[in-house]
């Protein structure tokens, strides 16, 4: 059986009809809930990572930080996922100490041992391999695992982590291209660490705002990194309780340089995506959320910025262009409470309609849903290129929600939009429920991509 809903957007929103956000309809429904391993016992969906090679797709579902790690399943390439967990070895399930962290990465290649880079590897956390090393932790999808070194003050603090039992949360950003690069960061230690493409060797990322090059202690710092180019990357280090997110540039391979800093609203720097947005434009936009308002950066604009010495942060006298767009918080009568819904906790950038140009995806995970507090929302917003400097254009396109939702369930907590054939889907954690979803049918999917569980 399958049910209609009309939507019916409020304002400037657009009206349409679709059965496609509906979990609980008995055939080939729109919505599928991946199931919980026993094993991750707590906080099913806290996290979510994805990458494809050669046709297989996967999704790393997290638990809660520090207390559980994380299960990986296997999506296919159409829309029949594997809705058991294929490998649950994600700090899961073994002797050797490893803190699953908030923010696992993956890999679509990465460099291991030996030397042929392997595919489709995560990023987990931090901890002791097997072997014994100690350090940032990959687990690849043949189950082989190794450690990364870790500059010396982190190496240290996690020795001393282990030692006394005192789990510690380190968080990676990683970029999407073929070769990836990482970027590495331990909230109780004063360092950030950038691995270059296809390296196991990191560089070091001083904070330009102290004398030393040291970064705040203990602090939660947010990570991203954009593609500009064939081989350049912005690197984001985020600081939410300032307001600030500190950019550096790094051509392939090179020492990142420290090219200005964004900031001046609260919470700036809260969240982060990366990816290609505007249509035409390969390079990646560079996508920020403060506490209530999402910017969408231009990202290879902000990398012509030159070397500074300037610490000071602000969103002015930036190359022109730089803010492509900025959008708020939206209601319709399905989602509601938009004040208190934690829009832009997370965010995601993918091409879910298959026409070349990306969606911006935003997490509102404590937004009320059909009168359901706390149940969660995705909003997904399309992006035009301006046609005047002034002028920002953009698009309130769908929502996501599950129809069987619970309170405080928190879908959009995480975010994944996995690669599914000739455009990507959906996936979102709900943590407060221990699910995590995945979506296949948007109301703007064409025709032409729409497979049996969005007919």
């Amino acid at each position: 059986m399958r049910r209609s809903v009309c939507l019916l957007f409020v304002g400037a929103l657009s009206a349409g009809c679709s059965w496609g956000r509906y979990d609980d309809v008995v055939e080939n429904s729109p919505i599928v809930l991946l199931n919980r391993p026993k094993a991750v016992t707590d906080g099913f969906g806290s996290s979510l990572a994805t990458a494809s090679v050669d046709g297989s797709v996967s999704l790393l579902v997290g638990g809660t930080p520090l207390k559980s790690g994380g299960a990986e399943f296997e999506l296919g390439t159409s829309d029949s996922p594997t809705l058991e967990a294929r490998d649950t070895g994600h700090c899961l399930g073994s002797d050797a100490p490893c803190y699953f962290s908030s923010t696992p990465v993956a890999l679509s290649r990465a460099r291991g041992p030996g030397s042929t880079p392997r595919p489709l590897c995560f990023v987990d956390g931090a901890g002791t391999v097997f072997s014994g090393d100690t350090g940032v932790i990959v687990r690849c999808t043949d189950a082989v695992e190794y450690a990364l070194d870790v500059p010396a003050v982190v190496s240290n603090l996690l020795e001393f982590s282990i030692k006394n039992t005192q789990p510690t949360p380190f968080r990676f950003a990683g970029d999407h291209g073929p070769d990836p690069a990482l970027l590495a960061t331990a909230d109780e230690e004063s360092a950030v660490w950038f691995y270059p493409s296809l390296s196991r060797a990191f560089v070091e990322v001083p904070n330009p705002a102290d004398a030393k090059g040291r970064w705040s202690k203990p602090a939660l710092r947010t990570l991203s990194i954009a593609r500009v180019g064939e081989e350049g990357r912005l690197l984001a280090v985020g600081t939410p309780s300032a307001g600030e997110v500190r950019l550096f540039f790094a051509a392939d391979g090179a020492t990142p340089s420290y090219v200005g800093c964004l900031g001046g609203t609260s919470g700036f720097g809260r969240a982060f995506a990366a990816g290609p947005v505007v249509a035409g434009d390969d390079d990646d936009e560079l996508v920020i959320s403060d506490d209530a308002i999402v910017y969408v950066f231009d990202a290879a604009k902000l990398a012509t910025l030159p070397p500074t010495a300037d610490a000071e942060c602000s969103l002015g006298a930036l190359p022109e262009g730089s803010l492509v767009t900025s959008f708020t918080c939206g209601s319709t009568k399905n989602i509601s409470d938009c004040d208190s819904s934690e829009f832009g906790a997370a965010l995601a950038v993918g091409d879910l309609d298959g026409d070349g140009d990306g969606e911006v995806v935003v997490g509102a995970p404590s937004m009320t849903v059909r009168h359901v507090n706390r149940a969660g929302a995705l909003i997904i917003y399309d992006v035009d290129p301006p046609k005047t400097p002034k002028e920002h254009l953009y698009d309130f396109k769908d929502i996501a929600f599950l129809s069987s939702a619970d309170a405080d369930d928190q879908l959009g907590r995480s975010i994944a939009l996995p690669n599914i054939g000739k455009r990507q889907i959906m996936a979102a954690g709900a943590p407060g429920g221990g699910k995590a979803a995945l979506f296949y049918c948007p109301s703007f999917l064409p025709a032409e991509l729409a497979g049996a569980r969005c007919q």
